[in-house]
């Protein structure tokens, strides 16, 4: 029982490992992943991150190429357009609600670590890509799960590894942190003072602004 569960957690942790990278764009599309590289990276052995590939291989990530590896999917750019027009649409409207359930607390943290950003940018020192991309998520995932509708969070959910995959990508795609900061500090000083029409129509600009940097960069 104990090696059996062992055995699950690491490929857990495969999974979510191989995940993140795919997220973060530390794996590429077109990429073709082996099982023993892998296993060698992540101090394993084959078997959990075999388990793992044909885990996300069943999710769509990539397909399994007997005698060759795993394949990583090329990003299709309708799934991407499909993908944030869903994501717009949902997250408008979730904002709705959570802009009351959102603390002021959390605004002024949120608001300092943007600054600290724009800072660090306009001394030519600006943040790298994983630590501005965390923080951008860490926003719009605090405007979904502070909703109140159980549904619309539990689709967003579902699609969160590749809402960060496409957002990531977006950043990468210009590396525009000032206009990226300046307009996240836009969304929290609406939400500080509750307005909503405001913070709607903000809050999908930015989405299609995101969504128009891969379209460019594609």
């Amino acid at each position: 029982m104990i090696k059996g569960k062992e055995k699950e957690n690491l490929s857990e942790s495969a999974y979510r490992q191989i995940k993140d990278a795919l997220c973060e764009g530390k794996i590429a599309a077109g990429d073709i992943l082996s099982e023993s590289r892998l296993a060698a990276e992540l101090g394993m052995s084959r078997t959990p991150v075999r388990e793992a590939l044909h885990a996300l291989a069943s999710e769509g990530w990539m397909e399994i190429r007997r005698g060759i590896g795993a394949y990583v999917k090329p990003l299709s750019s309708k799934d991407m357009e499909d993908l944030y027009e869903v994501r717009c649409l949902l997250e408008t409207f979730a904002i709705k609600t959570s802009v009351f359930n959102i603390t002021n607390e959390e605004i002024d943290s949120l608001e300092v670590r943007f600054r600290a950003c724009l800072d660090s940018y306009r001394t030519g020192m600006p943040p790298d890509p994983k630590g501005f991309s965390g923080l951008d998520w860490e926003l719009h995932e605090l405007i979904v799960e502070r909703c109140q509708n159980t549904y619309l969070k539990t689709i967003l959910r579902s699609n969160y590894s590749s809402m960060k995959q496409y957002q990531f990508l977006s950043f990468e795609a210009l590396n525009d942190i000032k206009e990226s900061t300046l307009q996240h500090l836009n969304i929290l000083a609406l939400m500080r003072s509750r307005d909503v029409d405001g913070l709607t129509e903000t809050l999908q600009n930015h989405l299609n602004w995101a969504s128009s940097l891969l379209k460019t960069h594609r």
